[in-house]
């Protein structure tokens, strides 16, 4: 049945694995041109609210408030993104620990 059909070129097969994110970059889902301004805690509307990646288990959000992030003992040392004005004046000033230098 086959007589005469030479077999055709066979194109490679593609990877379909989806590439996943090496652990020191799986938390930064978020773009660097997105600017936020609510809090996914206390869903308040405040200037100063700021990415944390925290593993504190009572609090299951990340963009957070300063006041919420006072609250709950979430260090600065966490924080990921520098976008609101107060941070990058330098004003920008927690009350539970230190605060983190951009």
């Amino acid at each position: 049945m086959k007589a005469g059909l030479a077999p055709g070129k066979t194109e490679p097969a593609k990877d379909t694995k989806k590439k996943s994110l090496s652990p020191q970059k799986e938390h930064k889902k978020f773009h660097e041109h997105q600017v936020r301004t609510e809090c996914e805690l206390c869903s308040k509307y405040a200037p100063d609210v700021e990415y944390y990646h925290h593993t504190n288990k009572f609090v299951s959000v990340k963009w957070l408030c300063m006041n919420c992030a006072d609250e709950n003992k979430i260090s600065d040392d966490v924080r990921q993104t520098a976008q609101s004005t107060d941070v990058r004046s330098g004003r920008f000033s927690r009350r539970y620990g230190r605060t983190k230098k951009v």
